[in-house]
């Protein structure tokens, strides 16, 4: 009993230090690797390699996998571009298990010390981040180390011995196990690093037989940890379908090509790396799985799309390009310049509408891939409003006539406006997470007021964002008659939450939740008739 509390325990240090030093390293590299993901041509290799870098950089092949899903699904890069950088994913999630196959032993809670000392006492963002990264790893170490210790027992314990007994005759138990045990986890580094522990404390039999324990373990692990991606893309365009399925189906085919061919893979194991300890054979075998896949699927990526397209059928939607970026020569024709403008806008109001839809679904359940999918579209916002901005800036230098100019004020004001409106969006996400987290439930008299006026709010958002995207003044002012009514609701169900809290039908805490919620809601009411006037020229009233 209690040493399957230490294994757990052990595991859990070991995911949330993969977390933190996740998180850390991501935010410390900011929007560049997303910049350079969102920026790939149609070169396989280029795109395998970046996928390769950016997994490197923010360890976890999961997490640059639901990046592209995301990508995809705002339409800043096509599904035929995210298979080469998912196939190189796979490759930079290897890393992650060759650093664990060192036995560094109390250099942990070193790297521990450190990472704390730089997270909790230094005033510098970039020098916090750092800590994090390092306390991350720390903790990867520490829980590597737990879990060591933890296992040790079970090299005694019949029933386990006749588990790596049938493991050893039986590779297909090994692959399900694996598969099985990432898809709880949602981690193959934390499945992977699990094996190198029971290489490290002697719970593994040595030499080739360990080899027959482990690699199908990894194996499956590679094909679990898709199940991030697949939960991600629930509710995504078809093309983030596919990127999702794409994921899956090139690991498990990769697994099959495997299969037939273990019995050679673990005599060049043995041979390549005779001298090194069971731990570093298993990471050596993750590698090199992920460089051999990856070397069959690249030069394939035709065929294999044509698989996946037809896994996924339906016709996939264009892609959105960005003509600011592409096309700067459009900057001397005014017309022409507003006009790429105006659909970079309206697609950033696309996706702010979304992000609304998003948010407020969390408020009802919080969900990590939804949360992250949301924050994606965030920084997508962010990246597009200032490319517009600068863009419209450096147009308001050409010669333009009274009525571009006009135009081009109120498309700054728009866009400024409609990324005030995701970053509202952002918020009552943070609203969800707290309430979640706090296990705060908001009285039935709550949610139907919620509800209505979430549902007005949604209702005036996405009659605004299609009058942006037919350039329909008329439409437009027929959705601004809504925002008197939103402000209505507003007041009033302010009121209603002091009648609540007053009586006690709610406490404070779950009061001040939903009253900030209701003023994010009322300020994306009063943004989308801003917007709507910007659509009709009114800048007056901006």
């Amino acid at each position: 009993m209690w040493t399957l509390v230490r294994i757990l325990g052990g595991l859990a240090v070991f995911i949330f230090g993969m977390t933190l030093m996740s998180e850390g390293f991501q935010t410390l590299a900011g929007g560049r690797f997303q910049r350079v993901l969102e920026s790939l041509t149609s070169n396989r290799w280029l795109g395998a390699a970046v996928g390769t870098g950016a997994t490197v950089v923010i360890q976890s092949s999961s997490v640059t996998t639901t990046m592209l899903v995301g990508f995809v699904n705002a339409g800043l890069m096509t599904f035929t571009a995210s298979v080469a950088v998912m196939m190189g994913a796979g490759i930079g999630t290897t890393i992650t298990a060759q650093i664990v196959a060192f036995d560094i032993g109390n250099w942990a809670f070193l790297l521990i010390i450190i990472g704390f000392s730089l997270y909790f006492l230094s005033s510098g963002r970039k020098y916090k981040f750092i800590g994090e990264g390092l306390l991350g790893l720390g903790l990867i170490f520490l829980g590597l180390f737990l879990m060591k210790e933890a296992v040790a027992p079970l090299k005694d314990m019949p029933w386990f011995k006749s588990l790596l007994d049938a493991a050893v005759h039986n590779p297909f138990l090994g692959i399900l196990i694996g598969i099985v045990l990432t898809g709880i986890v949602q981690s193959s580094s934390a499945t992977t690093g699990m094996m190198v522990a029971m290489a490290m404390s002697g719970v593994l039999p040595g030499g080739m037989e360990g080899l027959r324990v482990a690699v199908p373990f990894v194996l499956g692990a590679n094909i679990g940890t898709t199940v991030t991606a697949l939960l991600a893309s629930i509710g995504t365009s078809r093309p983030a379908k596919r990127t999702a399925v794409a994921n899956l189906l090139y690991k498990t085919i990769g697994v099959i090509i495997f299969i037939p061919i273990l019995p050679l893979f673990y005599r060049f194991i043995t041979w390549a790396f005779g001298g090194a300890s069971l731990a570093r054979q298993i990471a050596m075998s993750h590698t090199f799985f992920s460089l051999a896949i990856a070397m069959i699927g690249l030069p394939l990526v035709n065929p294999f799309i044509k698989l996946v397209k037809f896994v996924v059928r339906g016709e996939e939607p264009p892609t959105h390009r960005d003509s600011l970026a592409v096309d700067p020569h459009t900057l001397h024709s005014p017309w022409g310049a507003l006009l790429a403008a105006n659909k970079e806008a309206a697609y950033m109001c696309r996706l702010s509408s979304e992000m609304i839809g998003q948010s407020l679904d969390l408020l009802k359940k919080m969900n990590r891939a939804a949360k992250h999918d949301l924050l994606q579209k965030e920084r997508i916002v962010d990246n597009i409003a200032e490319s517009v901005t600068v863009y419209l800036s450096k147009l308001s230098r050409e010669t333009l006539d009274d009525s571009e100019s006009m135009r081009l004020v109120a498309l700054m004001h728009a866009v400024n406006d409609i990324e005030r409106a995701a970053d509202h969006a952002e918020n009552i996400m943070y609203l969800a997470e707290s309430k979640a987290e706090n296990r705060l439930e908001f009285p039935d008299t709550a949610w139907e007021e919620l509800n209505r006026i979430s549902s007005e709010v949604k209702k005036m958002f996405n009659g605004i964002v299609e009058a942006f995207e037919e350039e329909d003044p008329e439409k437009a002012e027929q959705y601004q008659y809504l925002e008197h009514g939103v402000d209505e609701m507003a007041s009033q169900y302010r009121n209603n939450n002091i009648v609540r809290l007053n009586n006690g039908l709610c406490d404070p805490q779950t009061g001040v939740v939903f009253i900030d919620v209701l003023t994010n809601l009322e300020r994306i009411g009063d943004l989308a008739n801003n917007v709507g006037y910007a659509i009709r020229g009114e800048l007056s009233n901006l």
